[in-house]
């Protein structure tokens, strides 16, 4: 069973005010979090998706003081492993699939691509 979104920020606060133990839980049950989330993007590429899921944890544990208590744990987390996920594209120069970045960036409130556009008059 797989932790809630309450419980994964009580263990990152918990873990922020220095009680080792629930930050070490809250690492562990994102594990298979991050899998998941990597699995359904990589689609397959067991090393790649270890690699990324071992670079995110060390990322949240080593930036956890950036993290806002105020403010959603999962947005945090996906937003970090996002970033790792573009920089491992980056690294072995794969390219992302289009319809699963406008997906991504749908879910951001990002506009849909074919709505921008630039007029020469703007420049």
């Amino acid at each position: 069973m797989r932790a809630s979104e309450k419980q994964l920020r009580a263990w990152m606060i918990s873990g922020l005010d220095g009680r080792s133990a629930e930050h070490a839980q809250l690492l562990r049950a994102l594990a298979p979090i991050l899998r998941s989330y990597y699995g359904a993007r990589l689609g397959g590429g067991d090393g790649d998706i270890e690699d990324l899921v071992q670079e995110t944890l060390i990322a949240v544990h080593s930036k956890r003081a950036t993290y806002d208590r105020n403010r959603s744990f999962t947005a945090w987390l996906f937003a970090i492993a996002r970033y790792k996920m573009i920089d491992h594209f980056r690294r072995t120069r794969r390219l992302v699939p289009l319809a699963g970045l406008e997906r991504e960036l749908a879910g951001h409130g990002f506009a849909d691509a074919s709505d921008a556009r630039l007029d020469a008059e703007d420049l």
